[in-house]
């Protein structure tokens, strides 16, 4: 596969995963949560899960259209307040996250 599709894969998995995460956000705050860091944080630390379990597929190359964790990712659907456990996205709000009184 020429570079330049690898680079076009990784750019739309960076794009859906990042949409992702922005709607579960913006269903938190519709569920009276406020997030207690800067919304970056939260990509970021969704991101680097997403490139740790790239890395952790031991396939060369490993990108990350590979990471295992892609799946729970992107095709996880309940809603916010459902069982998170197992749930990257939830994970990382639910840390990251308070609730407003």
């Amino acid at each position: 596969m020429p570079c330049d599709d690898l680079g076009s894969i990784e750019l739309q998995v960076i794009q859906d995963v990042l949409e992702t995460v922005e709607a579960r956000i913006r269903e938190v705050e519709g569920c009276r949560w406020r997030l207690t860091v800067p919304r970056a944080r939260v990509y970021a630390a969704v991101l680097l899960a997403v490139v740790v379990s790239a890395r952790e597929t031991h396939r060369i190359p490993a990108t990350l259209d590979r990471a295992a964790i892609l799946d729970e990712i992107l095709d996880g659907t309940e809603p916010f307040d459902a069982h998170w456990m197992g749930r990257p996205v939830e994970e990382v709000i639910r840390r990251y996250a308070a609730p407003v009184n």
